[in-house]
Formats: structure tokens, sequence, C-alpha cells
């Protein structure tokens, strides 16, 4: 099947992607939505690079309506590429999934797509399932309500994941960030890219989100200089 993969750069999308590699579905193009400018969450400098080690084409949609705007796109995608499915990363059952499996499913069947949410289960087995494929997100987005600033740019590994489950127990939050409280994540290395992304130059900046019921402080990754660098051929 042909379908598209919803892309932020993140762990969740790029686990969702080689699963549905792995299932020997075709993935046509990486979707990404651009919400606000500056787009504190991922850098779209860092999903151009992934895009390029894929070998995926990357689509970047500025949302202004969320649900006309995403609808459009994908019935776009559909007239001119032919995709027969979309792909999220959402966790099943977990957090912001529960909101946007109603509405992508609501569009899958407006469009007569097919909906895949590959990624299911606890968070932290999907967090592991995450770093045991030898996925290496990096923490590119944090809130420092609950973190603190060395966190800003850390590896996720099976020991670092350790380190987080302890940190996420402790402040009660989600391990894998699913409520999209906690941090954000931009994926550096993995098993389908062709080459790894290097991170050379980025300044910590801060910014604050609020609305009547909560507040987040984030500070964030802002990219300066990035770039692919060839796989350690002794590590494969």
């Amino acid at each position: 099947m042909k379908v598209v993969v919803h892309w932020s750069g993140g762990k969740e999308c790029c686990l969702a992607y080689h699963k549905v590699i792995a299932q020997e579905h075709q993935v046509a193009c990486l979707l990404s939505f651009e919400y606000q400018r500056p787009y504190v969450f991922h850098s779209f400098q860092l999903m151009q690079l992934q895009s390029q080690t894929l070998g995926t084409p990357l689509k970047v949609v500025r949302i202004k309506k969320p649900y006309e705007d995403i609808l459009g796109a994908l019935s776009k995608l559909k007239d001119e590429v032919g995709i027969e499915g979309i792909v999220t990363g959402d966790i099943a059952g977990a957090g912001c999934a529960i909101v946007h499996s109603s509405y992508y499913e609501s569009m899958a069947k407006q469009l007569g797509l097919a909906f895949m949410m590959p990624n299911e289960g606890d968070t932290y087995e999907v967090l592991k399932d995450v770093v045991g494929r030898g996925l290496r997100p990096v923490l590119n987005c944090i809130n420092t309500n609950f973190f603190s600033e060395d966190w800003l740019g850390k590896k996720l590994d099976p020991e670092s994941v350790k380190e987080l489950k302890e940190l996420a127990d402790e402040k009660d939050i989600d391990v894998a960030s699913e409520d999209g409280q906690g941090y954000h994540s931009t994926v550096v290395e993995a098993p389908l890219f062709k080459e790894n992304i290097v991170i050379g130059k980025y300044k910590s900046k801060k910014k604050k989100e609020k609305s009547k019921n909560w507040k987040r402080n984030w500070l964030y990754m802002d990219v300066k200089e990035c770039y692919l660098k060839p796989k350690d051929a002794s590590k494969q």
C-alpha cells in the first residue's frame, strides 16, 4: 500500500516509518505541519536532512485551519501521488493520540483512505522499542518545569532511557511525553538512515506557552548548523 507518514522528525513517527516499511508498505512522502513561527518543537532544517537520508520526499504544509488544511493536503496527495493510506506515529490510546485518531479517522473515511497507527501499547515499552531498534533521538525541546537544562541535546539510548523513566516517575509525567508536556525529540540515527545526522551548532532559546489550565516553559534548540555524516562501518 502506498502511504504518507505524518512527520515531525521525532521518535514515534520515525518508529512508525520503520514499522510500515517492514510491513512492505511504500512510503510516498513525509507530511509535516507548521503551526507557528518559530516552530520550537521540531526543526524543519533537521527534517529536511531526515528526508534526504531516508530518500523520501518531505512536504511541509503551513497550518491556519487545522482540519481543513490537513484534509486539503491529504486530498491533494491522493490525487497527485496516489496515496492509499495515512500513517501517524501517535501511540494508540495514549495522550494526544486519543484526540488525533478521531479526526484522522474522520479524514481517512472522508477521502477513502486507510488509517494506520502502528505504535501500540505502554508508552515506556514503545520508548524502549525505539532505542532497541537502533533509533537514536535527541531531546531538542524540553519543559524546564520538569527537566534540568542539561537534558537539552541529550541522546536517548538504553541507559539514558532508564534515567528518563526515573525522572518521569518522580515528576509524574509520561516517559514518552505522549501528552506533549515534557519534551520533544528529533531522530539523528536510525537503521533506515543512509547517513547519520550531526547537529553542529545551535542556540538554546526559551519560549513560554500557557493556557487557562497549564503553563509550559520550553527550552529548545535553535539549530544553526547540521549536516549528514557517513555511518561508521565498524558499528554496522
